[in-house]
């Protein structure tokens, strides 16, 4: 008795954790799904009120609604509907993980809420998932990093690239990179790595979707105050902050001019930050300056806005830009 006694004030919890103030449960209602779903024909009524009590007493936040006739509810879940939502975008977006994975997760973030709360969600039209349709081991991968990180160990993987064919490759003949990771870091919709070799001085990053066979070194980790010196973590997220699409290369400080508007504004302010100073030209027009990282996608930024934004320096850029429209006309010639 005393174990189907436990085993009925789990079920009692399991349902009320079904349950929301739109959508309480009354003693009947509990009996009357104990029985039907979990075959506990002996269940009465009146023991529902004493486990509800010793529940409250645990500390779970049950109510009872205004109208008392119509039972309980369960005030607070583990995560507000508001939440999982935000959690759903998230994993609707990330082109790391397969779409097998992405509605795995989703499964375990709906037991999260009520019934009602998962009723809500089924009604709700979701975009097109934009997860990648093969199987992958993101998870498993993710997983190993977290383990590393915690026990100070290294992780070595294999990288890949994209040959003229447009197939993935391994990089350098499969040759294992080992890596010292300092942080994982998610951005565009993908998680980089962020960390450094043994051999080299500063920080590096490896986009998590083009990572092969990623398991943990017997090595321990070079930590990174000894690598980077004092303040580590500020160090990373300069370098996080200062970089374009995750490729690397040297801070510069970037000038351009540009037509003030409502879209125009918005990109910048996306693109730049909320460090770029500002200041209206007599023309009406606006100059703008801000330090970005000099990435191989720079150039390609500006291509994308040329219409919109004018570079002024560095010269170098500013050439840059002009070489790839000039080169852009003469191919669009033919």
């Amino acid at each position: 008795m005393a174990e189907e006694r436990k085993e009925k004030l789990i079920r009692v919890l399991q349902i009320l954790e079904t349950t929301d103030e739109k959508t309480p449960m009354n003693a009947n209602a509990i009996v009357e799904r104990l029985q039907n779903t979990y075959g506990m024909e002996k269940a009465d009524r009146r023991s529902i009120y004493r486990d509800i009590r010793l529940l409250q007493q645990c500390g779970y936040d049950i109510c009872q609604n205004n109208d008392k006739k119509s039972g309980w509810y369960m005030e607070k879940h583990v995560l507000e509907d508001w939440e999982i939502k935000i959690m759903f975008d998230a994993i609707q977006q990330a082109k790391c993980i397969s779409v097998k994975e992405a509605k795995n997760i989703k499964e375990k973030l709906l037991s999260l809420t009520s019934q009602r709360g998962r009723s809500r969600f089924s009604h709700m039209i979701m975009p097109v998932p934009h997860n990648v349709k093969d199987s992958t081991s993101i998870g498993v991968y993710i997983e190993t990093m977290i383990e590393a990180m915690y026990i100070h160990r290294k992780i070595r993987f294999q990288y890949t690239e994209t040959d003229e064919m447009m197939k993935k490759v391994l990089r350098k003949d499969g040759k294992f990179y080992e890596l010292n990771l300092y942080a994982i870091y998610w951005s565009d919709n993908n998680y980089y790595l962020i960390g450094s070799h043994d051999k080299y001085d500063g920080l590096t990053n490896y986009r998590l979707d083009r990572v092969e066979n990623l398991m943990m070194s017997e090595e321990t980790m070079v930590m990174p105050d000894k690598k980077l010196g004092v303040n580590p973590e500020l160090i990373i997220q300069k370098y996080i902050e200062d970089s374009v699409d995750h490729f690397s290369g040297k801070t510069i400080r970037i000038e351009l001019e540009y037509e003030p508007g409502q879209a125009s504004n918005a990109i910048l302010y996306d693109f730049a930050g909320d460090k770029i100073i500002v200041r209206k030209l007599k023309n009406g027009k606006c100059h703008a300056s801000f330090t970005k990282m000099d990435s191989i996608m720079l150039a390609g930024w500006f291509m994308q806005y040329a219409d919109m934004f004018k570079v002024i320096r560095p010269e170098k850029l500013r050439n840059e830009i002009i070489d790839k429209m000039t080169r852009t006309i003469e191919m669009y010639k033919d």
